[in-house]
């Protein structure tokens, strides 16, 4: 068993040197390197810090001492001890943003309430724990739970790194299958048998600023519905510094002061692009690669449009100022963001105060409304002894059963009835996520090699998007090659 599972790490950590070796498209932000004031996504340096250059006296210093690094060096690790005892539960996880700042405390209480069980909890960045998670599996030296994604729950799953979590928490009485997203427990099975309890949902709420619709003389309280009125609207509400709009003689697409909109995060942005215009990445017995499609291209060439034909959304290409720069700056009409935008509002009240959230507005023609989502579950792994896996048995109950607070970082917690709750329906944004992913929310599709098919697709439409030249169709029929060529392997 050790020898499969160490020769399935090669692969997965090939495919995570991939994905942070040039996989992303240009200009994508990474979920790995999490700015503090999303928890989630990564923020583009603005386009003018990164076009300054040094001045003369400073490159005329002598050059400085070479840094050698140590690639056998271990990854810095955000490390808590709760409680004190001689074994204690060993936790690795991924939130290292201002969720994992409201993390930190409800570990806390679930140490002061349980001084039988202490634990150490140890937040890398997600690229860092993908390659340390299967290598401990390996070694047989597995910590006592982990915390992902649903959406690489059949990846780890396919790979032996996780036990079922059938007979530890559901068949007992402990959780109900019930209380949860039903798509989010599809993504969560496994050949029959349920790998992870789901702690949250996350994904794509609209963030949009209501005072520069009321300034472009349109109603906030009725947004478009979809992509034909989605681009009226746009050219109303974009402005370049003359405060002339694109549609107006003389508009300089080179010195845009507002844009309507921006392509954000690919990994949540080109999921519900596609799936609201009927497409889709693969097909749905995860046979054939369906990236090409009709519908698929024109989903994509949607987007191209608004960049570089319709000069409403600024091109996706490196350097372009991150979305939450541009918003706080009452420089961006419409965003969409993750949940954990919630963090970012709070640190900017003059923004928040003009700011509203409502489901993502469908840019299809005929309005079909649709997101992605996605769960941090919890899993215990592979050769995790019976203690271990009653104690993160516990520590699983507590933090799904106290999901009221983990809400105040901004996620909507995974049990449906907490989300009904007065202290959940209490945060708008929180509330209004509840209810668009139970409305109109599918999770990402499953497969045995999610993530190398993930990072296909994330560099072709990268690719398709990365200038006004850029043929959308033959971006994306080449990245549906190389899919095609993952999906056929044995």
């Amino acid at each position: 068993m050790k020898k499969f599972v160490a020769s399935l790490v090669i692969l997965l950590v090939f495919a995570f040197a991939l994905a942070a070796c040039g996989g992303a498209p240009a200009g994508t932000p990474v979920e790995e390197a999490a700015p503090a004031d999303t928890g989630e996504e990564a923020a583009e340096p603005a386009e003018e810090e990164m076009a300054e250059e040094p001045a003369e006296e400073e490159m005329a210093e002598e050059p400085a001492e070479e840094v050698v690094v140590d690639p056998d060096a271990e990854p810095t690790a955000v490390v808590n001890a709760f409680g004190d005892c001689d074994d204690p539960l060993i936790l690795w996880h991924g939130l290292t943003g201002t969720d994992g700042a409201v993390f930190a405390v409800m570990l806390e209480n679930f140490a002061k309430e349980n001084p039988d069980i202490c634990l150490n909890s140890e937040g890398y960045a997600w690229d860092t724990f993908f390659q340390k998670y299967p290598t401990a599996v390996a070694a047989g030296t597995p910590p006592d739970m982990v915390i992902f994604h649903a959406a690489e729950v059949a990846q780890m799953a396919s790979q032996g790194l996780m036990q079922p979590m059938d007979d530890l928490v559901y068949n007992d009485g402990s959780l109900d299958k019930a209380d949860f997203n039903p798509e989010l427990m599809n993504a969560v099975t496994y050949n029959g048998e349920t790998m992870a309890v789901p702690f949250d949902n996350h994904g794509w709420l609209l963030w949009y600023n209501t005072k520069l619709i009321e300034d472009a003389g349109l109603d906030p309280n009725n947004l478009p519905q979809n992509g034909d009125e989605f681009l009226e609207w746009a050219q109303m509400l974009t402005t370049d510094v003359n405060g002339l709009h694109p549609t107006d003689e003389g508009f300089d697409p080179e010195n845009v002061d507002v844009w309507a909109m921006e392509f954000t995060w690919p990994r949540y942005t080109v999921p519900s692009t596609l799936w609201q215009y009927g497409a889709s990445v693969i097909s749905e017995d995860g046979t054939t690669a369906t990236l090409d499609s009709p519908e698929a291209i024109a989903a994509i060439q949607y987007w191209h449009d608004l960049m570089y034909k319709y000069y409403v959304a600024p091109p996706a290409v490196p350097g372009k100022m991150w979305a939450g720069d541009l918003y706080a700056n009452n420089r961006l009409v419409f965003m969409w963001e993750g949940t954990w935008t919630g963090g970012f509002m709070a640190d900017n009240p003059d923004i928040a105060a003009l700011t509203d959230t409502a489901f993502v507005n469908s840019l299809a023609p005929d309005g079909n409304q649709a997101v992605k989502f996605d769960s941090h579950i919890f899993s215990v792994p592979t050769g995790v002894d019976e203690d271990g896996a009653q104690k993160a048995k516990a520590l699983m109950l507590y933090l799904v059963n106290n999901g009221e607070f983990w809400a105040t970082s901004g996620q909507v917690p995974a049990k449906i009835e907490v989300q009904q709750s007065e202290a959940v329906q209490s945060i708008p944004s929180v509330a209004t996520a509840a209810e668009e992913f139970n409305a109109i929310g599918s999770t990402d599709f499953s497969h045995e090699a999610f993530i190398e098919i993930q990072t296909a697709y994330e560099t072709a439409v990268g690719n398709a998007l990365a200038s006004a030249d850029a043929d959308v169709a033959a971006e994306l029929q080449a990245g549906a090659q190389q899919i095609q060529q993952i999906l056929d392997r044995p």
